[in-house]
């Protein structure tokens, strides 16, 4: 299965009258954040197929030779997972040992060629994690290799499969050995911060993702205006003159979008001092998505993931739909957006929703994922989460669909850079 990322692709392809399966075209590779103790992303674990040792070898060359590991990743370390063949192989791949966290999963771990093999890899400066961990001698889980444990930095527990006592049993003779302990498959803040107390310092799952994240909560008037102003913008049926007013009459928006545009990263040869003249010069679409994610900035005390990840999906259903040919991608960059707002909230969907002005189509999308923006959501959702058989939009060729997704990754950490600067 050929591995090479799609270059950029273009609005004006035309997609085939029958998509061709996933599975017998390209692969797709995706990012997961590794949050640390305060929330933060700290890392990113590279999501691919795994079927042959071939097709890693290629996965890690794309990921970081083609996309690079800069336009995935930013600056963070990345993990990626190294199936026995490779670890076990004479000479194991090696990919900037100083960013690629390597590592190996636990059914492998019983293995002396796999642990020389780690060994070679670790003194080339990669850092080694072992997932899905357990000490307890319990099918049917085994126990890893304790050579393999002489050679590990980090070591990954499920926390799904173990309650708090076992979880503890686990924790304590390896914090004692120095490894740092990551915990998988959170679902919940209360056992994120179950996992922090017992000294876990790394957490991958969903738990920032459910709604009882926060507590329910009265939103304020002003975010609620917010929320209203970001619909409002997205309206296609809104002028030029319709557009500047609803930006200007915020005075903190238009000031802070006035101070990204005249920042260095657009670089222009003049000042700009109003947002017609923002207008003029970015465009609608382009003043429309800056004012929006300006605005979204302006709910504090959430983690920053949070707004990445929504920005991201914004991007990617908006470029899932140009690539299928959409004339109006404005819905379908709001219904990527709000999909997180229960959760930015506190406050049920149905409920925030009655409150903005908001199309039946995009309300039937966030709520129930139907119709089209509803399919786009529905593809973005299953890229980040790798359920590479859900990813399928519009016809779109995998590669095509792929390039959506690096684009709005690469674009989403531009932006939150920017509006954040």
């Amino acid at each position: 299965m050929p591995r090479t990322p799609a270059r950029q692709a273009q609005a004006a392809a035309t997609p085939p009258a029958q998509a061709p399966s996933i599975r017998e075209s390209i692969a797709l590779v995706s990012r997961q954040p590794i949050y640390g103790a305060g929330m933060e992303v700290i890392a990113y674990e590279l999501l691919y197929e795994q079927d042959t040792h071939d097709a890693t070898i290629q996965v890690v060359a794309d990921a970081a030779l083609e996309i690079g590991l800069d336009r995935l990743a930013g600056g963070l370390p990345v993990h990626i997972n190294y199936p026995r063949e490779l670890l076990a192989s004479e000479s194991p791949l090696s990919v900037h040992p100083e960013r690629v966290v390597i590592e190996v999963a636990m059914d492998a771990s019983n293995d002396a060629a796999l642990v020389e093999g780690v060994r070679a890899l670790r003194a080339r400066g990669h850092r080694i994690a072992l997932e899905d961990y357990s000490a307890l001698h319990e099918e049917p889980v085994r126990a890893a290799d304790p050579a393999l444990l002489e050679v590990v930095d980090i070591v990954k527990v499920s926390v799904s499969r173990h309650d708090r006592a076992q979880l503890e049993r686990i924790a304590h003779p390896l914090l004692e050995r120095g490894v740092t302990l990551f915990a998988e498959q959170v679902e919940t803040v209360e056992q994120f911060e179950e996992c922090a107390r017992m000294g876990f310092r790394g957490f991958q799952g969903d738990f920032l993702h459910q709604p009882q994240t926060f507590k329910a909560q009265r939103v304020p008037s002003s975010r609620i205006s917010t929320l209203r102003l970001i619909s409002a913008l997205q309206d296609p049926n809104f002028s030029l003159q319709e557009i500047e007013t609803l930006v200007a009459q915020d005075i903190s928006l238009s000031y802070r979008v006035l101070r990204c545009i005249n920042s260095s990263f657009f670089n222009l040869p003049r000042k700009v001092e109003s947002i017609r003249q923002a207008i003029v010069i970015l465009g609608v679409d382009n003043l429309r998505q800056l004012a929006t994610l300006v605005a979204l900035q302006g709910f504090e005390n959430r983690p920053a993931s949070l707004f990445l990840t929504a920005m991201i999906r914004a991007r990617m259903c908006e470029q899932l739909a140009r690539l299928a040919g959409a004339k109006d991608t404005g819905p379908y960059f709001i219904t990527g957006l709000f999909s997180l707002l229960e959760v930015l909230t506190g406050i049920p969907a149905p409920e925030l929703f009655d409150q903005l002005p908001l199309s039946e189509a995009v309300e039937r999308a966030l709520i129930a994922q139907e119709g089209d923006m509803g399919a786009a959501l529905k593809c973005a959702r299953a890229y980040e989460r790798a359920s590479w058989r859900r990813v399928a939009y519009g016809g779109l060729r995998p590669e095509l669909i792929r390039a959506a997704y690096v684009d709005a990754v690469f674009w989403a950490e531009r932006a939150q850079a920017l509006t954040r600067a």
